[in-house]
């Protein structure tokens, strides 16, 4: 080492410097000082495209988080639209389900959202340690993740129309090896065509079609589709490989049966950003309970769930109160006699139904609400369609403790037996222990996109 000013040797040289094993405060200290040191727009540009290959190169040497005694041999990726949070919707707790599944089927399993920017800090908060979130800024898009680890994934499921629309054909080109999961949700343009024909809007019936053809496409270029309605699985077997078609439940925790029913307490819960809720929250405030305060004074209706519009917030009735967004979904269940779904229109497995199930509370639906789930002859009493007949529902279970008491019993034994997690686990092993098609698709996907139309 010499002295800058004047050249000297120092004392004690030459110095051996220890390679840095880490990136301490003071090794961000100094890169914070430097970066703040640029003056120039193409200074800044440089510095960004600079880092931005450093953050790939990082990346790519990072450890995998996921930590399994038996160290799995097969690695899944799952793409959904959103970064999902237990409880927050139905779409979120199926797809953390499946996640936990495939690691117990012997999978390192990955995780990305289209909306990629979920703070770091937050994602191992969302689900089990052995799931590794992928997420800005280390994995800033799914198109890098795909890029960054080329054919490094044995199995790729994408969750909802839009994530398959969008990466099905990078998941082909980047993962060629991986077999390709569909997993619907629930078919959009059932629900757009219901919506269109309640609503008598052309529009929305003109998009339902052109939605059904971009499915039908997907789901034809898919190795796998999945549903959890027994109705859509039949659906996409009139158009597709029945072998192709599976019924997936997700686990659900069944309570106990509850020591004390409340009297004469209703309750609807909803996503109300989802048109369905929305229009059922109308229905149920403007319709059915003045005929359930007609017969029964005393009986109250509350409302809860997130992404409530203003007017709904603000609606002010007799017997009915407005919860908003709830966070403890348990304690709110066990304060009801029962809920209430009286859908007119949508699609796909209702999230409220089986939660409500699972915590011992019977609910009282319409044949959409339930529409897909094998529902048991046991339960029949429960379903009805027009505004009176869904009121003499309510009043029999609320005024007959011993039918009640049956209901309740009967919905926790539909979610012990059917969605569970070794029901899950077996749907999706038959699924991941299929041998993938080897056939290309390339024949199904124009430049741009699924243009593919089923004949």
């Amino acid at each position: 080492m010499v002295r800058e000013r004047d050249g000297a040797e120092l004392p004690g040289s030459p110095a051996l410097i220890a390679p840095a094993h880490a990136f301490d405060a003071h090794e961000a200290s100094l890169l914070q000082s430097l970066l703040d040191g640029l003056a120039t727009t193409e200074a800044i540009d440089t510095a960004i495209a600079t880092l931005a290959r450093q953050i790939d190169r990082l990346a790519a040497r990072r450890p995998e988080t996921v930590s399994n005694a038996q160290s799995p041999s097969r690695r899944a990726l799952i793409i959904d639209t959103t970064m999902p949070a237990p409880g927050r919707d139905a779409g979120s707790n199926a797809i953390l389900s499946h996640a936990a599944a495939l690691t117990r089927l012997g999978f390192a399993v990955s995780l990305i959202a289209a909306d990629a920017s979920a703070p770091p800090t937050l994602v191992p908060t969302l689900a089990p340690p052995a799931i590794d979130f992928h997420a800005a800024p280390i994995t800033p898009t799914v198109e890098t993740l795909l890029r960054r680890e080329a054919n490094a994934f044995d199995l790729v499921y994408l969750h909802r129309l839009d994530a398959a629309a969008a990466y099905m054909p990078l998941v082909r080109l980047h993962q060629p090896r991986a077999r390709i999961v569909y997993s619907v949700a629930d078919l959009h343009h059932i629900r757009l065509a219901r919506r269109g024909f309640v609503e008598r809007e052309a529009s929305l019936i003109a998009r339902a079609r052109k939605v059904r053809d971009t499915e039908f496409a997907l789901a034809a270029a898919a190795d796998a589709v999945i549903t959890h309605s027994h109705a859509e699985a039949a659906l996409l077997r009139r158009h597709l490989p029945a072998e192709k078609i599976h019924i997936v439940p997700w686990a659900i925790e069944a309570a106990k049966p509850r020591r004390r029913t409340p009297r004469n307490r209703l309750g609807f819960i909803g996503h109300f950003g989802h048109a369905p809720n929305l229009d059922a929250a109308h229905r149920l405030i403007h319709h059915i309970m003045p005929l359930l305060r007609a017969a029964d004074p005393d009986i109250e209706c509350l409302i809860a769930g997130s992404a409530m519009p203003a007017a709904l917030c603000d609606h002010r009735s007799e017997r009915v109160t407005i919860c908003g967004k709830i966070d403890d979904l348990p304690a709110f269940l066990a304060s009801l006699t029962l809920t209430i779904a009286p859908m007119t229109f949508g699609a796909g497995v209702k999230g409220k139904i089986l939660d409500s199930l699972a915590a011992g509370v019977p609910c009282i639906a319409t044949p959409t609400a339930i529409e897909g789930l094998d529902w048991p002859a046991t339960l029949a009493p429960c379903i009805a369609s027009d505004n009176e007949s869904l009121t003499a529902a309510i009043l029999a279970l609320c005024d007959n403790p011993q039918a009640h008491r049956r209901t309740a019993t009967a919905g926790l034994d539909l979610i012990r037996t059917r969605w569970s997690e070794p029901a899950t686990d077996a749907a999706l092993a038959r699924i991941v222990g299929e041998r993938r098609e080897r056939e290309t698709r390339t024949s199904v996907w124009k430049k741009g996109g699924a243009a593919a139309k089923l004949t």
